[in-house]
């Protein structure tokens, strides 16, 4: 088990930082597997529909 971390930006400021955690045993994930669990999250912190649609996603470990 390892940990990915998304730090989530709007209008080049840092809003957010998801820490994820995934199973190196299965199936690789790619990026944009961590970005789209972002994007849940963040809708689910009560972001609007335009704001997640303008956010800017970094991945790193």
């Amino acid at each position: 088990m390892a940990d990915k971390i998304v730090d989530v930006f709007l209008r080049d400021v840092l809003v957010r930082t998801y820490t994820m955690a995934w199973d190196m045993t299965h199936a690789p994930l790619f990026e944009q597997d961590f970005i789209d669990r972002a994007r849940e999250r963040l809708k689910a912190d009560g972001y609007t529909a335009q704001e997640v649609a303008e956010a800017r996603f970094s991945v790193r470990d």
